[in-house]
């Protein structure tokens, strides 16, 4: 946000977790109107032909049995969710809970998928949030909840949330003895938080409260009675550019920024190219900045 405070965080000295010493009274201030996840969804007008086309692609990504998917993906860059899903398993008829998924952005696209059982959860909406006839957000805590899921997520918001081993705990009870627990955070095991430190992008001072080591998130989840099912680095260029931003005193909602301009940032094509070949050869070494976790009794 380019606001220039100051946060103090400690590292522990057994784990390595990151965590912020106190957190703000006043934090819902640092989550503007205009927070990214909290925006309505957006409805598209329906266009038949593009539609279908990037359903059969997005299926076909996460199944892996659509020919006519295969060959529309040809050339196209695979989506890393797409690539999440397939790796665990989802299938169409799954219950999805999304906990800290604001609005329901990404629960209306997998509805759109065809993935009629999803739902969004969010505290911090202003209220339910309903489309076409029935609930895509809640305004919630997943305390409040007791129905069963067979995929709970937390797609980079679990490092917002205080009390994460009650909320651990509570999402094992949601899933049951066959459901599935996907958590996709950043990690300070990573080759990024050791090279731009304060700079980190990743950091989010003060949203994020606890930025996990990989030693730390599997101790969490064995303090939780968890199974770690799979584990694996999935993080993308925005380390290198949103970091090299910060250290030219470039916030991410800046004008001169990637993420609102691509032609006018201070990157050349070049740079980008770099900085995603550089993602992929970290997230083969186990150290690139973010994590994806599955987690089962």
């Amino acid at each position: 946000m380019g606001l220039r405070e100051v946060f103090e965080y400690y590292e522990c000295g057994s784990c390595g977790c990151l965590q912020i010493s106190s957190i703000p009274e006043d934090l819902d201030r640092f989550y503007p109107k205009d927070y990214y996840s909290l925006q309505s969804p957006k409805i598209k007008k329906a266009r038949l032909i593009r539609d279908y086309v990037r359903k059969t692609r997005a299926l076909s990504q996460i199944f892996g049995t659509n020919l006519l998917g295969h060959i529309l993906s040809v050339g196209k860059p695979l989506s890393p969710i797409n690539i999440v899903y397939r790796r665990i398993g989802l299938h169409l008829d799954h219950s999805i809970l999304d906990v800290g998924g604001g609005a329901g952005n990404h629960v209306l696209s997998l509805r759109n998928l065809g993935f009629n059982k999803a739902m969004s959860l969010d505290p911090f909406i202003q209220s339910d949030v309903m489309h076409e006839g029935s609930l895509l957000a809640k305004k919630a805590e997943i305390f409040d909840l007791s129905d069963k899921y067979d995929l709970i997520t937390f797609h980079h918001s679990f490092e917002h949330m205080d009390g994460q081993l009650k909320i651990l705990k509570k999402a094992a009870e949601l899933i049951g003895s066959k459901g599935r627990i996907l958590i996709r955070i950043p990690t300070v095991t990573s080759e990024a938080w050791l090279k731009y430190r304060e700079n980190w992008v990743g950091l989010d001072a003060p949203r994020h409260l606890y930025l996990h080591s990989h030693k730390s998130i599997r101790f969490l989840a064995a303090e939780a009675k968890l199974k770690i099912l799979d584990f694996w680095n999935d993080s993308e260029a925005m380390q290198f550019w949103g970091s090299e931003q910060y250290l030219n005193n470039i916030p991410l909602d800046d004008p001169r920024s990637y993420a609102k301009n691509t032609k006018t940032s201070i990157f050349t094509d070049d740079q980008i190219r770099e900085f995603k070949s550089q993602s992929v050869e970290l997230n083969k070494k186990g150290s690139g900045d973010w994590v994806c976790l599955v987690l089962g009794t």
